[in-house]
């Protein structure tokens, strides 16, 4: 992330919220629409990146991707901008930044759980259950398994890291001996 791409999704949530919470949700599923149409679809990032197109040709363009997917206005107009200001290499830090403000508006905290193994349907349910009991916050959970852990489990929210792994443990121990 950047001070450019958080100004810009600052700006666009602001935007949306200032009509409803509901505008502002959907936004975000509207530039991850748009980023998506851009990663697939060579051609419309050709028309939006080459500066041999003339800018009412790529804004006709813009506006008729922004109607097939069915983009706000405000979305329209920040990718025209980004796409005036050679900006649009910067569309995925804007949209992360803006997944940040939603989630903060709407009370939501990331957290990154990694395991040792596979972790089944009621183990997930219950550490995000005591995740969301101790941050008083609804938490949407990614799970990934790291076998190096050998047991136990690292969780990271934002640039916090709680590590209760079997390897930590273990690197602890370690230490404790070699201090004698």
């Amino acid at each position: 992330m950047s001070v450019v791409s958080t100004r810009y999704a600052r700006a666009l949530f602001q935007a949306l919220l200032a009509e409803s919470a509901g505008k502002a949700g959907e936004g975000l599923g509207q530039m991850e629409r748009f980023a998506t149409a851009l990663a697939t679809e060579s051609v419309a990032r050709q028309v939006l990146m080459n500066p041999a197109i003339a800018p009412e040709q790529r804004e006709g363009f813009i506006q008729r991707l922004g109607d097939v997917l069915g983009l706000d206005s405000r979305v329209r107009k920040l990718v025209s901008l980004l796409v005036e200001r050679r900006r649009v290499d910067i569309l995925d830090d804007v949209i992360q930044d803006y997944r940040e403000l939603l989630d903060e508006e709407t009370g939501v905290i990331r957290a990154v759980v990694t395991s040792a193994s596979p972790l089944g349907g009621a183990e997930r349910a219950a550490i995000g259950d005591r995740l969301e009991a101790s941050l008083g916050k609804r938490v949407i959970m990614e799970v990934r398994e790291d076998p190096s852990l050998l047991g136990g489990l690292v969780v990271r929210i934002g640039g916090t890291v709680y590590d209760g792994s079997v390897r930590q443990c273990l690197a602890g121990f370690r230490a404790r001996l070699a201090a004698v």
